[in-house]
Formats: structure tokens, C-alpha cells, sequence
């Protein structure tokens, strides 16, 4: 079973109540861990036996601020399933996400249809893998 982990800061609540409406309507049979600190996705990530290949990590990124204070964890992140959904679509923005090494990354949207579809591929074939 796919493991999705949402990084959604406090201070991007409504923003995030959408985007976890949306991943609990098309994904409901999976386990989704929300974090809402940047501390505590950190300790996630420094949980490094807790890690499965099953795990997605979603980081809603509200901010160009916020996006240049997860930087410090690129290392945590270094080899894990990340999805990152950016602030702007600015030269900078694109250019510090690029580090991230993302398997997609989209922008803070109503609908989140292309995370979606991109979603359902990433879950489809972990369940193949894992079959």
C-alpha cells in the first residue's frame, strides 16, 4: 500500500485543507501522514528505518521563504519519491526546486488534477512492484 506524506506548514492551512480533500477523494485507500513543521518533517525523514519505497513525499510549498528553509533538508530527501507543489512559477522558484531532484512538481492550484494523474501512475505502479 502506497504511503503518501504531506508536508503542508501551519500557516498554509486553508491552502492545504484543499489539497487534502482532494488527495482523501481520489485516494481512499491510502495512508496519508500529514505534517504541518517543518521540525517535524524532518524528524520524519531522520526516521530513516520508518522509510518504505511506498512513501510519497507531497511538500506544499506556500512560499518562496518556505521553499529556501526546506532546502536545508535536501540531504534528508536525498533518494525519496518527492512531489513538490510550488508557490510561482518564477525563474528562481523553478531554479532553487530543481535541487530537489522532484519526480514532478505542479503550483498551488483548486484542483490539482495533474498531481492527481501523476499520483495515480506513481501508486499504479508501486502496486505492480509490489505484486
Amino acid at each position: 500500500m502506497m504511503n503518501l506524506i504531506l508536508f503542508i506548514h501551519q500557516a498554509a492551512f486553508k491552502k492545504g485543507v484543499i489539497l487534502e480533500n482532494i488527495i482523501d477523494g481520489y485516494f481512499d485507500g491510502t495512508k496519508r501522514q500529514t505534517l504541518r513543521t517543518v521540525n517535524a518533517l524532518k524528524e520524519k525523514l531522520k526516521k530513516g528505518a520508518g522509510f518504505t519505497k511506498n512513501e510519497i513525499f507531497i511538500l506544499l510549498v506556500d512560499s518562496r521563504s518556505r521553499l529556501n528553509e526546506l532546502t536545508s533538508l535536501i540531504d534528508l530527501l536525498e533518494g525519496k519519491r518527492i512531489i513538490l507543489i510550488l508557490p510561482d512559477e518564477s525563474k528562481t522558484t523553478l531554479s532553487i526546486a530543481s535541487k530537489f531532484f522532484p519526480r514532478f512538481f505542479t503550483f498551488v492550484s483548486e484542483t490539482y488534477n495533474d498531481l492527481c494523474d501523476v499520483l495515480h501512475k506513481m501508486t499504479k505502479q508501486a502496486n505492480i512492484n509490489t505484486n
